[in-house]
């Protein structure tokens, strides 16, 4: 089984998708599940949770890219927002209260990633070690670090854009729930696959984040 465990609506600042094109465009690439994980905001899980209700073989995990103090975590299984700002342990606290699963997103990204330090203090149930939106070297050193500190790994394509869904993935055992699909990330017996960010990537990529940077008042998402 094949899932993106990482993508943004227009529920984020930075993205204009809708959450059921995101669907529609993961069944399209063969993918049997998504997870929408916008910025601090559930509503386009909950809008593609619904959306997928009258989907038959077709997982949707409802989660959210929460801003920490220190930089990105994303939580799965979760009902209702987690407050941002908060210390990264605070933060996964917090998750995992409200019945959900941490995870470390792009660890060593500027701007947005925890960084070794921050990750290793978390407490984590896996770290996302391959994001598509990220480079080669950041994902390979997430995933070094995962296999150091025998946690998890989880994969996403971080898609903005609809063209970008399905560029990295987690692969787990087959599941109907998401209750299934977290108890295998708890567990440890995901892994992650597809494509770093390349050359291409990086012209689409950094302007976009660049520009909506100085839009923000240098403020990070």
């Amino acid at each position: 089984m094949r899932v993106d465990l990482h993508s943004h609506s227009r529920f984020s600042p930075d993205s204009r998708l809708e959450p059921e094109d995101l669907v529609r465009r993961a069944r399209q690439v063969g993918l049997q599940g998504l997870a929408v994980t916008d910025h601090n905001s559930l509503g386009g899980a909950k809008a593609a949770y619904e959306y997928a209700r009258s989907l038959k073989d077709f997982l949707v995990v409802r989660g959210l890219e929460i801003s920490a103090a220190d930089g990105h975590v994303l939580a799965f299984g979760v009902r209702d927002a987690v407050p941002r700002g908060l210390p990264t342990e605070e933060t996964v606290e917090h998750v995992v209260a409200l019945g959900g699963v941490a995870v470390a997103a792009h660890p060593y990204r500027f701007w947005s990633g925890l960084g070794e330090a921050q990750t290793l203090l978390g407490g984590f149930a896996a770290y996302e070690v391959q994001n598509a939106r990220t480079l080669r070297g950041g994902n390979a050193r997430a995933r070094a670090l995962a296999s150091r500190q025998r946690v998890g790994a989880t994969g996403g394509s971080d898609a903005h854009f609809l063209d970008e869904v399905g560029g990295a993935v987690t692969v787990l055992e087959d599941t109907a729930t998401e209750g299934g699909l977290l108890d295998q990330i708890a567990r440890r017996t995901t892994r992650a696959e597809g494509k770093d960010r390349m050359a291409s990537g990086t012209l689409r990529y950094v302007p976009k984040a660049v520009g909506e940077w100085m839009v923000r008042g240098f403020r990070r998402i």
